[in-house]
Protein backbone atom coordinates (compact mmCIF):
# COMPACT_ATOMS: atom_id res chain seq x y z
CA UNK A 1 0.00 0.00 0.00
CA UNK A 2 1.10 3.54 -0.78
CA UNK A 3 1.57 5.89 2.67
CA UNK A 4 -0.38 9.33 2.25
CA UNK A 5 -0.43 12.48 4.05
CA UNK A 6 -2.18 15.51 3.93
CA UNK A 7 -5.62 16.58 2.37
CA UNK A 8 -3.83 17.11 -0.75
CA UNK A 9 -2.39 15.04 -1.79
CA UNK A 10 -4.99 12.20 -0.29
CA UNK A 11 -7.03 13.97 -2.71
CA UNK A 12 -4.77 13.40 -5.59
CA UNK A 13 -4.05 9.62 -4.57
CA UNK A 14 -8.01 9.20 -4.75
CA UNK A 15 -8.73 10.90 -8.13
CA UNK A 16 -5.91 9.00 -9.43
CA UNK A 17 -7.67 5.77 -8.72
CA UNK A 18 -6.21 4.83 -5.53
CA UNK A 19 -8.50 2.92 -2.97
CA UNK A 20 -8.21 4.21 0.92
CA UNK A 21 -8.03 1.17 3.08
CA UNK A 22 -6.93 2.68 6.31
CA UNK A 23 -7.19 6.78 7.36
CA UNK A 24 -5.99 7.81 10.37
CA UNK A 25 -6.40 11.17 11.97
CA UNK A 26 -5.82 13.02 15.63
CA UNK A 27 -9.56 14.64 15.87
CA UNK A 28 -12.58 13.28 13.72
CA UNK A 29 -13.04 16.86 12.60
CA UNK A 30 -9.67 16.72 10.43
CA UNK A 31 -11.41 14.56 7.49
CA UNK A 32 -12.87 17.67 6.87
CA UNK A 33 -15.96 16.41 6.67
CA UNK A 34 -15.50 13.72 4.21
CA UNK A 35 -18.12 10.93 5.73
CA UNK A 36 -16.78 8.32 2.63
CA UNK A 37 -13.61 7.95 4.55
CA UNK A 38 -15.38 7.60 8.19
CA UNK A 39 -15.84 3.64 7.99
CA UNK A 40 -11.96 3.78 7.46
CA UNK A 41 -10.99 6.01 10.00
CA UNK A 42 -9.37 5.56 13.52
CA UNK A 43 -8.36 8.42 15.94
CA UNK A 44 -5.26 7.58 17.79
CA UNK A 45 -3.27 9.76 19.73
CA UNK A 46 -0.46 12.57 18.55
CA UNK A 47 2.49 9.78 20.01
CA UNK A 48 0.72 6.99 17.36
CA UNK A 49 0.28 9.22 14.75
CA UNK A 50 3.71 10.28 14.63
CA UNK A 51 4.78 6.75 14.99
CA UNK A 52 2.82 6.12 11.61
CA UNK A 53 3.77 9.09 9.75
CA UNK A 54 7.03 9.52 8.14
CA UNK A 55 8.24 12.66 9.66
CA UNK A 56 8.41 14.43 13.11
CA UNK A 57 5.98 16.65 12.78
CA UNK A 58 2.97 14.65 10.95
CA UNK A 59 -0.03 16.26 8.90
CA UNK A 60 -3.66 15.97 10.43
CA UNK A 61 -4.45 13.06 8.49
CA UNK A 62 -2.62 10.25 7.39
CA UNK A 63 -3.83 7.37 5.20
CA UNK A 64 -2.90 3.88 3.61
CA UNK A 65 -4.12 3.35 0.10
CA UNK A 66 -3.81 0.80 -2.39
CA UNK A 67 -2.37 2.06 -5.49
CA UNK A 68 -4.26 2.39 -8.88
CA UNK A 69 -3.48 -0.12 -11.53
CA UNK A 70 -0.63 1.09 -14.18
CA UNK A 71 -1.42 2.29 -17.38
CA UNK A 72 -0.62 -0.32 -20.53
CA UNK A 73 2.86 0.11 -21.33
CA UNK A 74 2.14 -0.41 -25.05
CA UNK A 75 -1.00 2.40 -25.45
CA UNK A 76 0.77 4.66 -23.34
CA UNK A 77 3.92 4.48 -25.64
CA UNK A 78 1.94 4.33 -28.65
CA UNK A 79 -0.10 7.69 -27.32
CA UNK A 80 3.03 9.54 -26.00
CA UNK A 81 5.29 11.91 -27.82
CA UNK A 82 7.63 12.95 -25.22
CA UNK A 83 8.69 10.09 -22.77
CA UNK A 84 11.18 10.14 -19.95
CA UNK A 85 12.69 7.40 -19.51
CA UNK A 86 14.63 6.36 -16.00
CA UNK A 87 17.15 3.42 -15.52
CA UNK A 88 18.08 1.79 -12.17
CA UNK A 89 17.51 5.60 -10.21
CA UNK A 90 17.44 4.46 -6.27
CA UNK A 91 16.93 7.54 -4.65
CA UNK A 92 13.32 8.08 -4.14
CA UNK A 93 13.71 12.31 -3.16
CA UNK A 94 15.37 12.70 -6.89
CA UNK A 95 12.37 10.28 -8.48
CA UNK A 96 9.96 11.98 -7.24
CA UNK A 97 11.17 15.52 -7.81
CA UNK A 98 12.15 14.36 -11.55
CA UNK A 99 8.68 13.10 -11.86
CA UNK A 100 7.09 17.02 -10.73
CA UNK A 101 9.48 18.87 -13.38
CA UNK A 102 8.46 15.83 -15.93
CA UNK A 103 4.74 17.08 -15.62
CA UNK A 104 6.02 20.80 -15.49
CA UNK A 105 7.72 20.75 -18.35
CA UNK A 106 5.05 18.55 -20.49
CA UNK A 107 6.42 14.79 -20.10
CA UNK A 108 3.26 12.60 -21.41
CA UNK A 109 4.91 9.66 -19.74
CA UNK A 110 7.61 8.26 -17.40
CA UNK A 111 9.01 5.03 -17.47
CA UNK A 112 10.71 3.36 -14.66
CA UNK A 113 12.61 0.53 -15.72
CA UNK A 114 13.06 -2.71 -13.50
CA UNK A 115 16.14 -1.93 -11.08
CA UNK A 116 14.82 1.69 -9.89
CA UNK A 117 13.02 2.43 -6.76
CA UNK A 118 9.85 1.86 -6.10
CA UNK A 119 7.29 4.24 -6.95
CA UNK A 120 5.63 3.47 -3.71
CA UNK A 121 7.92 4.93 -1.68
CA UNK A 122 6.37 7.65 0.84
CA UNK A 123 9.42 9.90 0.19
CA UNK A 124 9.00 9.74 -3.76
CA UNK A 125 5.10 10.72 -3.50
CA UNK A 126 6.16 13.74 -0.82
CA UNK A 127 8.74 14.95 -2.88
CA UNK A 128 6.22 14.67 -6.38
CA UNK A 129 3.60 16.60 -4.89
CA UNK A 130 0.89 14.75 -6.66
CA UNK A 131 2.46 14.27 -9.81
CA UNK A 132 3.50 10.72 -9.21
CA UNK A 133 -0.67 10.48 -9.44
CA UNK A 134 -1.04 12.75 -12.42
CA UNK A 135 1.51 12.02 -14.24
CA UNK A 136 1.29 8.33 -16.56
CA UNK A 137 3.86 6.02 -14.87
CA UNK A 138 4.44 2.98 -15.91
CA UNK A 139 6.96 1.40 -13.25
CA UNK A 140 8.98 -1.57 -13.22
CA UNK A 141 9.07 -1.75 -17.45
CA UNK A 142 11.52 -4.61 -18.83
CA UNK A 143 13.81 -2.61 -21.10
CA UNK A 144 14.13 -5.30 -24.02
CA UNK A 145 9.99 -4.85 -24.13
CA UNK A 146 10.46 -1.07 -24.08
CA UNK A 147 12.68 -0.67 -26.93
CA UNK A 148 10.85 -3.41 -29.04
CA UNK A 149 8.17 -0.55 -28.81
CA UNK A 150 9.83 2.33 -29.43
CA UNK A 151 11.09 1.10 -32.37
CA UNK A 152 6.94 -0.21 -32.92
CA UNK A 153 5.60 3.34 -32.09
CA UNK A 154 8.98 5.24 -34.00
CA UNK A 155 10.32 6.93 -30.62
CA UNK A 156 13.84 8.48 -30.85
CA UNK A 157 16.07 7.29 -27.56
CA UNK A 158 17.99 9.89 -26.20
CA UNK A 159 20.47 9.82 -23.46
CA UNK A 160 22.11 12.20 -21.10
CA UNK A 161 25.50 11.42 -21.73
CA UNK A 162 28.83 13.73 -21.13
CA UNK A 163 30.49 12.93 -24.61
CA UNK A 164 26.97 13.70 -26.12
CA UNK A 165 26.10 16.78 -27.80
CA UNK A 166 25.62 20.18 -25.93
CA UNK A 167 21.53 20.17 -24.98
CA UNK A 168 20.77 23.31 -25.58
CA UNK A 169 21.88 22.99 -29.65
CA UNK A 170 19.73 19.91 -30.12
CA UNK A 171 16.72 19.67 -31.92
CA UNK A 172 14.55 17.39 -30.47
CA UNK A 173 12.41 14.69 -32.62
CA UNK A 174 8.51 15.02 -33.08
CA UNK A 175 8.73 11.69 -31.03
CA UNK A 176 11.19 10.94 -28.61
CA UNK A 177 12.34 9.43 -25.24
CA UNK A 178 14.87 11.10 -22.89
CA UNK A 179 17.15 8.20 -20.66
CA UNK A 180 18.37 9.09 -17.57
CA UNK A 181 20.45 7.11 -15.74
CA UNK A 182 22.12 6.67 -12.42
CA UNK A 183 25.23 9.19 -11.82
CA UNK A 184 27.38 6.98 -10.10
CA UNK A 185 26.75 4.28 -12.58
CA UNK A 186 25.51 5.72 -15.53
CA UNK A 187 23.31 4.22 -18.23
CA UNK A 188 23.57 0.70 -18.95
CA UNK A 189 25.59 -0.17 -21.82
CA UNK A 190 22.59 -1.99 -23.52
CA UNK A 191 20.81 1.38 -23.67
CA UNK A 192 23.81 3.32 -24.83
CA UNK A 193 23.80 0.99 -27.83
CA UNK A 194 20.32 1.71 -28.37
CA UNK A 195 20.37 5.64 -28.36
CA UNK A 196 20.09 7.82 -31.47
CA UNK A 197 21.40 10.54 -30.07
CA UNK A 198 23.75 11.97 -26.58
CA UNK A 199 23.34 14.90 -24.98
CA UNK A 200 25.61 16.56 -22.66
CA UNK A 201 25.17 19.59 -20.51
CA UNK A 202 28.29 22.23 -20.93
CA UNK A 203 30.00 22.74 -17.09
CA UNK A 204 32.67 25.03 -16.39
CA UNK A 205 34.70 24.25 -13.02
CA UNK A 206 35.75 21.09 -11.24
CA UNK A 207 32.55 19.65 -11.48
CA UNK A 208 32.22 16.19 -12.87
CA UNK A 209 28.63 15.47 -12.95
CA UNK A 210 25.11 16.84 -11.60
CA UNK A 211 23.21 15.67 -9.35
CA UNK A 212 19.83 13.52 -11.76
CA UNK A 213 17.47 15.21 -11.07
CA UNK A 214 18.89 18.52 -12.07
CA UNK A 215 20.16 16.99 -15.03
CA UNK A 216 16.49 16.16 -16.17
CA UNK A 217 15.29 19.90 -15.19
CA UNK A 218 18.17 21.10 -17.59
CA UNK A 219 17.55 18.68 -20.43
CA UNK A 220 13.64 19.16 -20.25
CA UNK A 221 13.33 22.45 -20.10
CA UNK A 222 15.72 22.76 -23.17
CA UNK A 223 13.15 20.09 -24.57
CA UNK A 224 9.52 22.12 -23.32
CA UNK A 225 11.43 24.99 -25.01
CA UNK A 226 12.37 23.79 -28.69
CA UNK A 227 10.67 22.82 -31.30
CA UNK A 228 10.71 19.69 -32.44
CA UNK A 229 11.85 18.22 -36.08
CA UNK A 230 8.59 18.33 -38.20
CA UNK A 231 6.82 21.03 -36.25
CA UNK A 232 6.59 23.92 -38.67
Amino acid sequence: MILIEGHKLLNEAIASGAKPEMVFVEHPDSLNGRVELEPLCFQISRGLLREISSVQNPAEIVAFLTPPPPPDLEKAIETAAKILVLDRLQDPGNIGTIMRTGEAMGIDLLIMLRGCCSIFNHKVARAAMGSNFRLPVCHDADFSVVVKLFRKYQTAMICADMEGKPVANFQFPLRAALVLGQEGRGLDQEILKECNSRLAIPMQGRVESLNVATSAAICLYEWARSRPAGLS
